[in-house]
């Protein structure tokens, strides 16, 4: 389960920096399409982020490091960087998908459509800070719980 749950955070990775940077590039011009296209690529991102979730919470002791140091998660859990931002990231993907699959059965109305677009460019950005911020405080312990093989081979 825990290699299944960390492929599907893998995927969920680079599903978003891929949508992140088509929708930069859509927001800055450079691409031209429809907004529902932006919206449902965002729908996508927080579905895969959804049963990424649902895995955790549903098999914790198998996905979670039973070895983890208290220390390194007390350290994350208390960073400004990580803890709550990266909490109130993984809330607002889910609130927002609620949103969004609101407005797809409600009638997709312009305004609507408008908001769901702007709701998923702001989501979007406030996860490139939390991206930001992880990196930059936590990018070894980041790399140890990705592959924790390499970091033990390199250290025998």
């Amino acid at each position: 389960m825990r290699q299944l749950v960390t492929q599907l955070f893998r995927t969920y990775g680079v599903l978003a920096v891929i949508v992140a940077g088509f929708t930069a590039l859509w927001a800055l011009g450079v691409i031209d399409v429809a907004v529902p296209i932006v919206g449902y690529a965002w729908f996508a991102v927080a579905a895969v982020g959804t049963v990424v979730a649902a895995g955790m919470v549903t098999r914790k002791p198998e996905v979670v490091e039973e070895d983890a140091d208290t220390e390194r998660v007390e350290e994350f859990e208390e960073s400004a960087l990580s803890g709550g931002p990266l909490n109130l990231y993984v809330a607002s993907l889910g609130a927002w998908a609620a949103v969004s699959f609101g407005w797809v059965l409600g009638g997709m109305s312009a305004a609507g459509l408008e908001v769901v677009g702007y709701g998923w460019v702001a989501i979007a950005v406030y996860g490139v800070v939390v991206g930001v911020g992880l990196a930059r405080n936590h990018s070894d312990d980041i790399a140890v719980a990705v592959d924790p093989s390499e970091t033990l081979d390199a250290d025998s």
